[in-house]
């Protein structure tokens, strides 16, 4: 599995941990097009800030590396990382990047 493949999976992992605090009609799809802000999105903000903490956790236990992606950095971007599932992937293979984790 690659880099991209891993970070996905680590994504999808805390999907799973989260969905069943959910109501089923607003759980998140294993989807890179899944929307996390925006109008099309599920979560308030409360639940996407538990969604990003599961997913740093899963990168810490993945890569074994700590990321923080709720940082000054991702908040000022002019497209916001956590637009979409796919888009916070792409980001946290930047972050994991920058670390040396390549």
């Amino acid at each position: 599995m690659n880099r991209a493949d891993k970070i996905l999976a680590a994504i999808f992992r805390a999907v799973d941990w989260m969905n069943p605090e959910l109501p089923l009609d607003r759980q998140l799809s294993k989807a890179g097009e899944t929307r996390l802000v925006g109008p099309e999105a599920v979560l308030d903000s409360m639940q996407l800030v538990s969604l990003i903490i599961a997913i740093e956790r899963e990168v810490e236990e993945t890569f074994g590396v700590t990321l923080t992606l709720a940082d000054e950095r991702a908040l000022s971007m002019k497209k916001s990382p956590f637009r979409s599932v796919q888009s916070l992937a792409d980001y946290i293979g930047i972050a994991l990047g920058e670390t040396g984790n390549d």
